[in-house]
């Protein structure tokens, strides 16, 4: 009899579990709504903040790259290390020059290499077509006083099929099109004049992928007249530099981001909406097809990206918000990690 009572309440629990489990699936279902398709797919990633205050100040459009072992920074008040992403010692690698808001380092092979110096800005700027390298990361050996180095600012510069590629950009005139390679930085040849892409401005949007370049958005200065207004729409991509396919030109505008190959896709690090940063990031398999991921940094744009040990790093960048009518700069100097869960 007691058996049976038992059996009797188990039965009644169970039902009522069912029951409750049943009106919380209804309600999560009305709450949902249809066309929502992220509902429900936990991210593969996880970020974790190395550190909230790196040694250097906070700055953006900078660039960090990885040489033997180490993490660099290549920072506008100078060059600072690191093992682990939390300590990092100032070089006694000095500056050389060069603004990396404009122009660009690269790393090819074991070596750093600085495209050209600066002088003003883009309204008043004074180039120089100077090469330097450093491969003690001690000092800086110039290669070049003048090269033929194509004498503009917001160019794009990847290294790919042992070559150290520049393409588009702006000399204080006119937007260019046209793709340059070297293979030693200090004779460049023009690979192509006009390539299929509208003449603009380019800056941190280039990449290597699926040993292809890829080309993402790009543009012309802020109130400038753009002959493409669509360019911020587009990514591109080629084999070769000079035969280019259109990848997609129905991304949302201005929507940007660092790029960097980590896990085998290609990510923007630092999602822009027009203008407005957030704390996140988009991810794409193939370069047209994007979705987002949330971040748990604080939002900002221009960041420096890199990957080290197996995980995706971020620094810097800067974020504007508006205090009693009037714009405020923010500029980070945090170091976050992201791993595959």
């Amino acid at each position: 009899m007691h058996c049976a009572r038992r059996q009797t309440l188990a039965l009644i629990f169970m039902l009522l579990c069912a029951v409750q489990a049943s009106a919380c699936l209804s309600r999560a279902n009305d709450e949902t709504p249809a066309n929502d398709s992220s509902i429900n797919i936990p991210s593969r990633y996880v970020w974790t903040q190395v550190t909230d205050r790196a040694q250097f100040s906070g700055a953006y459009n900078f660039p960090v790259f990885v040489v033997r072992g180490e993490m660099w920074a290549f920072h506008p008040e100078g060059n600072w290390r690191s093992s682990d992403g939390r300590e990092w010692t100032r070089s006694e690698l000095p500056r050389t020059g060069l603004n990396s808001a404009y122009q660009k380092y690269v790393q090819f092979g074991d070596a750093i290499y600085a495209l050209g110096a600066m002088e003003g800005n883009y309204m008043n700027m004074r180039l120089s077509s100077r090469i330097m390298r450093t491969k003690d990361f001690k000092s800086w050996e110039t290669l070049a006083v003048e090269s033929n180095l194509p004498a503009r600012v917001f160019y794009s510069a990847i290294v790919f099929q042992d070559k150290i590629w520049l393409m588009g950009g702006y000399d204080g005139k006119r937007y260019y099109n046209d793709v340059w390679n070297s293979a030693d930085g200090v004779r460049w040849q023009r690979v192509t004049e006009h390539a299929a892409w509208s003449p603009r401005n380019i800056g941190g949007a280039g990449v290597v992928f699926k040993d292809r370049i890829f080309l993402i958005g790009g543009g012309v200065i802020d109130g400038e007249r753009d002959a493409n207004p669509r360019a911020g729409h587009e990514i591109w991509s080629s084999s070769d530099g000079t035969n280019w396919t259109l990848v997609t030109d129905r991304t949302a505008r201005g929507w940007g981001g660092t790029p960097v190959v980590f896990d085998g896709k290609l990510w923007l690090v630092g999602a822009n909406r027009d203008g407005n940063f957030s704390g996140a990031v988009m991810m794409s398999a193939d370069g047209a097809s994007w979705q987002e991921e949330s971040a748990a940094w604080l939002p900002r744009g221009a960041a420096a990206a890199w990957v080290f040990d197996e995980k995706l790093y971020i620094t810097g960048g800067k974020y504007s918000e508006v205090v009693n009518g009037e714009p405020k700069f923010i500029y980070r100097n945090d170091v976050w990690r992201m791993s595959a869960s």
